[in-house]
């Protein structure tokens, strides 16, 4: 074991077969959940984490069904429970555009309830349309306000040539035109144990010590270098040799939002082909001829051959 070896730190340890990755490229885990609260079961976690278009989508179809289900109540109630000042149309229509009118509170007042069965009615799908509208707008600000960053990650971790031997390295660029402070990086190395026992796709953690793991102003791309000294869990490793026995980095990016005024925290995580040797990530930052700094974020993963 290194001097630098740790322990499990929530991931598991002991396995009977090969885990490919412990962590996926996005800071999602690599696990399939039996059981517990998913998706719709935590409904108010699943409505903050989809993506908008389907937000937007269940919003609109929630809004479509709700004045379908009271059109077809009022339909129930006979269409006679309704004054409606304009005949050119359907009693569905007429039925639906006064459920869409009551249910939003807007009232234009064309068409307006006529009876005791429709007054119901109106009043029930009223009180449920004003929590509709309540809730759904909690749930905007909700996903409005929840911190969140936009740490790139290179696509590939290199094995490359540095000082008098050789190291890991991995770039991150911030996407966003915002401040972030005192940005911190913690790296560890996950790898099987190998051999062929009964222990061969166990694992073992190390922490990764970086060359620097701090800084505390982040504007441009920042390239986390890790020295493959004869103290390092990879030495003696190949980039063979590390697909062969899973070998993984799991990165955690803790930062501070001047936007936000928060703490924020970003996961990630190289494994199988995103290991790369023989290259070396080119600089994607440069000074024009007026001495400002101008960074090509798209060039990110750029690599040269060594």
């Amino acid at each position: 074991m290194k001097s630098n070896s740790t322990k499990d730190p929530g991931l598991g340890s002991k396995f009977q077969k090969p885990i490919l990755r412990m962590v996926n490229p996005d800071g999602s885990y690599n696990i399939i959940r039996k059981g517990g609260l998913n998706g719709f079961q935590d409904f108010y976690k699943f409505l903050l984490e989809i993506k908008w278009y389907w937000f937007m989508s269940f919003v609109t179809a929630f809004y479509i069904v709700m004045n379908l289900i009271f059109t077809s109540f009022y339909l129930l109630a006979g269409i006679e429970q309704l004054t409606i000042s304009n005949d050119n149309q359907s009693d569905f229509f007429n039925a639906f555009f006064f459920s869409a009118q009551t249910f939003t509170t807007v009232g234009y007042g064309s068409i307006s309830p006529n009876g005791k069965a429709a007054d119901v009615i109106a009043m029930v799908e009223a009180f449920i349309g004003l929590l509709s509208f309540a809730l759904a707008t909690g749930l905007l600000y909700g996903r409005f306000s929840k911190p969140s960053t936009k740490i790139a990650f290179s696509k590939n971790i290199i094995i490359t040539p540095f000082e008098d031997g050789t190291a890991a390295m991995f770039k991150i660029v911030n996407l966003r035109n915002n401040v972030l402070l005192n940005t911190k990086v913690t790296t560890l190395f996950i790898i099987d144990k190998g051999g062929t026992d009964s222990e061969e796709f166990n694992k073992d953690y190390f922490r990764l010590e970086l060359e620097s793991d701090t800084v505390n102003f982040f504007p441009l791309t920042w390239t986390l270098v890790h020295k493959i000294s004869d103290a390092s869990p990879l030495f003696g490793l190949t980039v063979n040799d590390l697909k062969k026995r899973n070998a993984e980095v799991v990165i955690m990016v803790e930062t501070f939002d001047e936007t936000f005024a928060q703490t924020i925290i970003q996961k990630h995580s190289y494994a199988q082909d995103q290991w790369i040797e023989n290259v070396k990530f080119d600089k994607n930052f440069r000074a024009d001829e007026n001495g400002k700094l101008v960074l090509y974020v798209n060039e990110l993963n750029k690599v040269i051959p060594v």
